[in-house]
């Protein structure tokens, strides 16, 4: 794992503009959290979102087979001004956060 280099770091965070977003560097990468829920990794110049369900997504983007222990769909840079991706990070947080409450 790599850690992201200044420029995708700031893309991605000029795309979540306006959002509760906190990136902390942890096992090579950085991890990011929208409000808070750890949502997904920046690793070099590739953002990953935990899959978490959303069926707004392009169908072209690679979502990991049932059984597969990494969880998480691979958002390339080309994305990073998608309208649909600051929705994407912002839903995965609620459905993280309310699937570790019914949990408890």
């Amino acid at each position: 794992m790599a850690y992201p280099d200044e420029r995708a770091l700031s893309k991605l965070l000029d795309a979540l503009l306006g959002l509760d977003i906190r990136v902390k560097k942890m096992f090579g990468c950085c991890c990011v959290y929208c409000d808070e829920v750890p949502v997904g990794w920046l690793n070099g110049n590739v953002f990953s979102l935990r899959e978490v369900g959303l069926s707004y997504l392009p169908k072209e983007l690679k979502r990991p087979h049932i059984g597969y222990s990494v969880r998480e769909i691979v958002i390339p840079m080309e994305y990073m001004e998608a309208d649909w991706l600051k929705a994407a990070v912002k839903d995965t947080a609620s459905i993280i956060q309310t699937r570790k409450t019914a949990k408890r």
